[in-house]
């Protein structure tokens, strides 16, 4: 896959340049000094992926994306942000994948600096999930498109229940989400009711001060309360909390039948953090047959071990459509491993848990 690197840092490109072509799976075809370069050097390279700074002088990188995105609509590049690790610089990263970035990744300059392992593995996994996916549009793109997508469609029905979702017995949500992710939380939530009568807890792969800026971005869209679940935060009041970023949330039985956000930093065997499983198997070992798992967009499986404990305790679990996902990876892994119910769109998911209200809720409801 053929790359270009956008940052009016000098230094930057080559760090990130070398990273990136240190995986023989990318070619670094060019770097490009500010936003106005950018949209330059990917017109007339036509790269597969370009990674973009946001703070760029000339034309920055949200201006630069809008026009990438208008102009590029031929060969349509995938998009990475690399935004320091600031409040700001993660506010105008959600922008950017509002506008069509695929993903973001925190660019702390010391660290890139020091040729980070862990930063590198990051941005080589973020590239790898976004152009292989772009990868699979466009051949689906250019086969005969109507034989595919019958093919496609029964082999995904083959592994889903097809259940109907009963939202009498709901008494908590928990929702999985990574790449791609934040834009399809704000398609969902900004249309709650501001009666929401259950709990919906979230766990998006990102930093702590990325899912900060998440929450507090969710926060001004939705009519219901928004909160940033940090250590011993009460999550089992009607309301949506979002898992700190960098930390693992487990919610854990207190007193007075209330459930708390516990968390912690290392799990032994898990990547990614916030982990999904254990938001989910420890969400169904409290609410069983109650609860309601949503998986959205994300690189990965993360998620399906978690589905498989909520299946096993009788929960409820809803998955969204591989053809709406930036990266199909961990709605994949729960659908193909059977433990959908329903396999959505983020408009049908939105329109569906709206029925989470505390006013005239169906007994039960079919998408």
């Amino acid at each position: 896959m053929r790359v270009l690197v956008v940052d009016d840092s000098a230094f930057m490109r080559k760090m990130i340049s070398e990273m990136i072509a240190s995986d023989s799976a990318f070619e670094v075809v060019g770097t490009a000094r500010d936003g106005e370069d950018g949209v330059e050097k990917a017109l007339s390279l036509k790269p597969d992926l370009i990674t973009l700074d946001i703070e760029m002088p000339r034309k920055d990188g949200l201006s630069a994306l809008r026009e990438i995105k208008a102009l590029c609509h031929d060969f349509k590049p995938a998009v990475l942000m690399c935004s320091s690790l600031t409040v700001d610089g993660s506010t105008e990263a959600f922008k950017a994948m509002r506008i069509g970035a695929s993903d973001v990744i925190g660019k702390d300059p010391a660290t890139v600096g020091k040729n980070d392992a862990g930063f590198k593995q990051e941005l080589l996994a973020k590239l790898h999930a976004i152009g292989g996916h772009r990868t699979v549009i466009q051949q689906t793109t250019h086969r005969p498109s109507a034989r595919i997508s019958k093919t496609k469609n029964q082999s995904i029905q083959e592994h889903v229940n097809e259940k109907e979702i009963d939202f009498s017995r709901v008494k908590a949500v928990v929702v999985g989400s990574s790449t791609g992710g934040p834009p399809v939380l704000e398609e969902i939530f900004s249309k709650l009711p501001s009666n929401l009568r259950v709990p919906i807890i979230v766990a998006q792969h990102m930093p702590e001060l990325f899912t900060k800026s998440l929450s507090n971005r969710l926060d001004q869209l939705c009519k219901c309360k928004v909160k940033l679940a940090a250590h011993g935060t009460i999550i089992s009041d009607p309301g949506i909390y979002i898992a700190q970023g960098g930390n693992h949330l487990k919610p854990t039985s207190a007193a007075g039948g209330k459930v708390i956000a516990k968390l912690s930093e290392e799990i032994q065997g898990v990547i990614y953090r916030p982990s999904v499983d254990l938001l989910f198997s420890a969400a169904s070992e409290i609410y069983g047959e109650n609860l309601l798992a949503i998986q959205l967009t994300g690189m990965g499986a993360d998620g399906a071990k978690g589905a498989a404990s909520i299946q096993k305790t009788g929960g409820q679990i809803i998955a969204q459509s591989a053809s709406t996902c930036v990266v199909y990876g961990m709605p994949k892994a729960v659908i193909e491993n059977k433990l959908a119910d329903l396999v959505l769109s983020p408009t049908q998911i939105r329109d569906l848990i709206t029925n989470l209200g505390g006013l005239s809720i169906p007994s039960r409801i079919s998408a």
